[in-house]
C-alpha cells in the first residue's frame, strides 16, 4: 500500500480523544483547552480559572459568556477584548475597568454606553458626568436595561431604550478599519503586538507569519489555526510549543514532526498518532536515527511522484473516509 493508505489505516485503527485537552483541573466539560482550572463548557482556550461558557480566549479569571477575551477578570458577555476588569457587554476594546455596554474604547474607567472613547472616566453615552451623578444615573440605566430586556430584540423597537440610545451613539462615531494594537507592517485584524504579518486574525505576539487565525506567540508560521508559541509551523491546528512541524493536529511540545495527530513531546516523527515522548517513528513504528531519515526520504519521493508532497497529509489520509467509518476529529 501507499504511505497515504497506510497512514489512513493507522488513524482509523487508533483510539481518538473524545475532548482533547491538557493540564486541566476540575474542568471535565471543556475541549481544546490547556491549563484551565474550575472551568465549564470552555473551548479553544488556555490559562483560564473559574470561567464558564468561554471560547477562543486566554489568561482569564472569573469570566463568563465571552469570546476572544484576553487577560481579563470579572467580565461578562464581552468579545474581542484585552485587559478588562469588571466589565459587562463590551467589545472591540482594551484596558477597561468597571465599564458597561461599551464599544471601541481604550483606557477607560466607569463608562456606560460609550463608543470611540480614549482615556475617559465617568461618561454616559459619551457625555461627561461628575462621579456622584454618574453612579446615580448608571443605577437607573442598568435597572431599565435589564427590566426592558434592552439587550434583546425589543431594544430596536423601543425608541428610548438603553440599547437604542447606545446605537445612536456608536453609529455616529467614526470606526477604525482594522482592529490593531501595536502592530507593525501588518495586514491583520483583531490582532495585538504583531510584526510583518499578512492576513492574520485574532493573532497576538506573532512575527513574520501569514494566514493565521487565533494564534499567539508564533514566528515564521503559515496556515495556522489555534497555533500557540509555534515556530516554522505550516498547515497546523491546535498546536502549542512546537518547532518545524507540518500538517499536524493537536501537537504539543513537538519538533520536526510531519503529519501528526495527538502528539506530545515528540521529535522526528512522520505520519504518527497518539505518541508521547517518542523519537524517530514512522507510522508509529520506531526506527534508528539513520533508518528513520532513509525511510523518510523514500516516503517523500513517493509523495512527490504522486504530486501531493507539500499538501496536508492528515487531510489527504481522511478525505475519502466513508461516513460509516470512525472519524478522527
Amino acid at each position: 500500500m501507499s504511505f497515504i493508505e497506510d497512514f489512513r489505516q493507522l488513524l482509523l485503527r487508533e483510539p481518538k480523544h473524545f475532548a482533547p485537552r491538557q493540564d486541566t483541573v476540575n474542568s471535565d466539560y471543556t475541549s481544546f483547552c490547556y491549563k484551565v482550572k474550575n472551568c465549564y463548557l470552555c473551548f479553544a482556550s488556555d490559562y483560564l480559572e473559574d470561567c464558564f461558557y468561554i471560547h477562543h480566549s486566554e489568561h482569564n479569571k472569573d469570566c463568563a459568556d465571552g469570546m476572544s477575551v484576553w487577560e481579563s477578570e470579572l467580565s461578562y458577555e464581552c468579545m474581542d477584548t484585552l485587559k478588562f476588569y469588571n466589565c459587562d457587554f463590551c467589545w472591540n476594546s482594551m484596558n477597561l475597568t468597571d465599564c458597561f455596554l461599551c464599544e471601541d474604547c481604550r483606557g477607560c474607567q466607569n463608562c456606560f454606553g460609550c463608543s470611540g472613547l480614549r482615556q475617559k472616566k465617568f461618561c454616559i453615552f459619551n457625555k461627561d458626568f461628575s462621579k456622584e451623578d454618574y453612579f446615580k444615573k448608571v443605577a437607573e440605566l442598568k435597572k431599565k436595561f435589564f427590566e426592558n430586556e434592552g439587550w434583546g430584540e425589543e431594544a430596536e423597537v423601543i425608541s428610548d431604550s438603553v440599547m437604542a440610545q447606545f446605537n445612536k451613539i456608536r453609529f455616529l462615531v467614526p470606526h477604525i478599519q482594522w482592529q490593531q494594537i501595536r502592530c507593525e507592517d501588518c495586514v491583520v485584524d483583531y490582532s495585538v503586538d504583531c510584526k510583518n504579518c499578512y492576513w492574520c486574525f485574532d493573532a497576538k505576539n506573532c512575527e513574520d507569519c501569514s494566514d493565521l487565525y487565533d494564534c499567539d506567540g508564533c514566528k515564521d508560521c503559515s496556515d495556522g489555526f489555534y497555533v500557540h508559541h509555534g515556530e516554522l509551523c505550516y498547515d497546523m491546528m491546535s498546536v502549542d510549543r512546537s518547532f518545524n512541524c507540518d500538517s499536524g493536529f493537536w501537537v504539543i511540545g513537538c519538533k520536526d514532526c510531519i503529519a501528526g495527530y495527538c502528539l506530545n513531546s515528540c521529535e522526528n516523527c512522520f505520519g504518527c498518532t497518539n505518541l508521547r515522548h517518542k523519537k524517530f517513528h514512522i507510522l508509529n513504528k520506531e526506527y534508528s536515527e539513520k533508518d528513520y531519515f532513509k525511510k523518510k526520504a523514500e516516503i517523500i519521493e513517493e509523495l512527490k511522484k504522486d504530486g501531493i508532497y507539500g499538501e496536508n497529509l492528515l487531510f489527504l489520509a481522511l478525505k475519502d473516509v466513508e461516513l460509516g467509518q470512525p472519524w478522527v476529529f
